[in-house]
């Protein structure tokens, strides 16, 4: 049976009526040859995000693009994203196409030799080295165009998200966690998925298996950021959680190494106390598990610790009606929000 993740249908659909693409970014055309590829790739201002997968294409298909090249056939271009500060390009579609050219002027595959394969056979066998003058040449100066987006504002990253949300094309929709891992990967994404891997985080939510997909993490990111500053919280929560990790990632280092710190000895802490003393399976409500009581029970537990009535107060919030409310309906409204979290602060204090 597939693992069921999304609990509140509310809240992911308020997320995505907020998602209005109206953001500060740039774009142009950019007519860059494949030799230009591999000149900025061996320069190492072409780079591959963290949350694309890797090459996956065989010898043929790479060998038929090739072909292509060499035929003049048109082949579609790919999108780069350029951060302002540092002039590097990230792939955010094309990677297939990019890498298998740079692949054919290295002469190499995997282990092995880079040589056309099931392709016309003036060119069957053939490596880079191999081709005539006149072929090597129309190699070079092919042109596979990009589309180059950047972010006007360096000190806004919302739009950064956004972009690659839409245009990235690489066989499977990334979901927010996934896109978060490429936009702001660093210290606290390293952060969040380490803290995955706590023994009593794991126990709690009842998955033992860390997902591939990163919806685990981002409950870890959503506990931490709500803790912060729930009071502070506007929808959409997607849109929260961004602002969350661009807040840390821009902090100079020796504040964001404190906050840190900070970050991990809350969440450990929480966690041992929640395990040790709440029922097991602490956040599922009609058997499932329920991202607002989590989010709610983890801030209550980290504000209190062991000064709470926990154990009495668990039994006393899940029949409570104003929680249970707001815990299944219209979960991400700050008013809902707000309401949640101060009804189980109230309880637990006892």
């Amino acid at each position: 049976m597939m693992e069921e993740w999304v609990v509140d249908e509310t809240e992911e659909s308020e997320d995505q009526e907020q998602d209005v693409f109206s953001y500060q970014i740039n774009s142009y055309p950019a007519d860059i040859t494949l030799k230009g590829y591999l000149d900025k790739w061996d320069e190492g201002q072409i780079e591959i995000p963290e949350f694309q997968r890797s090459y996956v294409w065989d010898q043929v298909k790479a060998s038929k693009l090739i072909e292509s090249f060499l035929l003049g056939l048109p082949v579609p271009g790919v999108f780069l994203y350029k951060d302002r500060k540092s002039n590097k390009l990230a792939v955010i579609d094309g990677q297939q196409r990019i890498l298998s050219a740079i692949r054919f002027f290295k002469n190499e595959f995997d282990e092995k030799i880079f040589r056309l394969k099931n392709v016309l056979p003036k060119w069957e066998g053939k490596t880079y080295t191999d081709l005539e003058d006149s072929d090597r040449f129309q190699l070079n100066d092919t042109v596979l165009r990009a589309t180059v987006v950047q972010q006007l504002d360096p000190e806004d990253d919302s739009s950064i998200y956004h972009i690659f949300e839409r245009l990235n094309t690489g066989g499977i929709n990334l979901n927010p966690m996934e896109i978060r891992k490429c936009v702001y990967f660093g210290e606290l994404f390293a952060l969040l998925e380490e803290l995955n891997g706590d023994e009593n985080w794991r126990k709690m939510i009842f998955k033992p298996k860390m997902d591939k997909r990163l919806r685990d993490v981002e409950l870890v990111l959503r506990c931490l950021s709500l803790h912060e500053s729930w009071k502070e919280y506007d929808k959409p929560m997607k849109g929260y959680l961004n602002g969350f990790m661009a807040k840390i990632k821009k902090m100079d280092t020796n504040k964001r190494d404190a906050k840190l710190n900070e970050l991990r000895e809350i969440f450990t802490n929480t966690c041992e106390i929640i395990a040790n003393q709440l029922p097991e399976k602490p956040f599922h409500l009609r058997g499932r598990i329920n991202y607002a009581a989590m989010d709610s029970i983890f801030n209550a537990v980290a504000e209190l610790g062991d000064n709470g009535n926990l154990v009495t107060g668990y039994q006393l919030l899940v029949t409570d009606p104003d929680f249970l409310e707001t815990a299944t309906i219209n979960t991400s409204d700050g008013k809902t929000l707000y309401l949640r979290f101060q009804r189980t602060l109230d309880i637990f204090a006892g």
